[in-house]
């Protein structure tokens, strides 16, 4: 059998139509494809098998090497079902270009359709229409909204877990209490409640360690910088830090190293995503650690869930109320990085 991997070209004026407008223009036109598709929900669509049997990934950031992972994970997956072909539409980190493109998957004789929002709660439209088309919605990571069938993503929450284990066992050792800071994602992003709180709530039940600073990096290498720079300031007897994203990271690894002290140890520096940035820094010795997610994993696993949708299965759930699917994460350090 030959498989193929194809992406869809969206028209130009699809495009210009949608280019430069609004959230709110984006609502209109989830409105329109609503009015336009009928209404349908995950209980009235009796999913279907097309041929040539076809799965569409509607991706973030096709740039992005997350997300290259998450392809390269449902390419190999879908062999093993028979799936013929891959149709892929890069949304370029749009809302926008993902709702037009989202229709146009739909409309291309696909069986299964995963998504990984930019705005998830532009999702509402395309289910609908996927539905209407007998096509199951696989959300991919991000965060999820709408009548979708699964949610797949890292398990944030034991993510937090596993930091504050390793800093816990890093500073077990050292007398009197502790003083440990989390450079946090901004407050609205989805994963940032549950990499806070799995670390937070381990943390509290530690009473030789107390959190002294909780503040958003905002989600950037900057950001990173400047928060940690902060919180050395406030706390100079800082023992740890956690960061929830690998760009805050490395931005709190500069901060650390320019205030003449070492983020192996002094203080102990933990990562979250897995990013090439953490690798090198660990490589380098200049990162403990860090959490890592497994995009790759995450593809397998959204294959596995269309073909059992597609079969009249009913997927195994981490969480059955929110159809989610946590998919494990790895803690890594300087000795385990190979």
């Amino acid at each position: 059998m030959k498989i193929e991997i194809g992406q869809l070209n969206i028209t130009n004026r699809s495009e210009t139509a949608l280019a430069g407008i609004g959230m709110t223009s984006l609502a209109l036109a989830s409105v329109a494809v609503v009015t336009a598709m009928g209404t349908a929900n995950a209980a009235d669509a009796a999913f279907k098998k097309k041929s040539p049997l076809i799965i569409g990934y509607s991706i973030q950031s096709a740039q992005d090497p997350y997300w290259q992972g998450y392809v390269s994970g449902i390419e190999t997956e879908m062999k093993k079902y028979g799936f013929e072909k891959l149709l892929t539409q890069d949304s370029q980190a749009s809302p926008q270009k993902q709702v037009s493109g989202s229709l146009a998957l739909i409309n291309s004789g696909i069986s299964c359709l995963v998504v990984s929002p930019h705005e998830p709660n532009a999702l509402s439209a395309t289910i609908t229409a996927a539905h209407k088309g007998n096509i199951p919605v696989v959300v991919g990571d991000v965060g999820a909204a709408g009548d979708y069938d699964a949610f797949v993503l890292s398990d944030n929450y034991q993510g937090g877990v596993l930091a504050a284990q390793f800093i816990e066992k890093g500073l077990a050792a050292k007398p009197g209490l502790q003083e440990v800071a989390v450079i946090a994602l901004n407050p609205t992003t989805s994963v940032n409640a549950p990499r806070s709180d799995g670390f937070t709530n381990t943390m509290a039940k530690n009473p030789n360690i107390k959190i002294v600073a909780n503040i958003s990096g905002g989600q950037t290498l900057e950001g990173g910088f400047k928060a940690a720079q902060a919180i050395l300031s406030a706390n100079p007897k800082v023992a740890a830090i956690y960061t929830l994203n690998d760009s805050m990271a490395a931005g709190a690894q500069q901060a650390i190293q320019q205030a003449g002290r070492s983020p192996m140890s002094d203080p102990i520096l933990v990562g979250f995503n897995g990013d090439k940035v953490a690798l090198d820094l660990m490589k380098e010795k200049k990162l403990a650690a860090d959490v890592a997610q497994s995009p790759y994993q995450q593809g397998v696993i959204a294959v596995d869930i269309c073909w059992k949708l597609l079969n009249g299965e009913t997927p195994t759930y981490s969480d059955a109320k929110t159809k989610t699917v946590n998919v494990p994460v790895e803690l890594l350090t300087p000795e385990t990085l190979k």
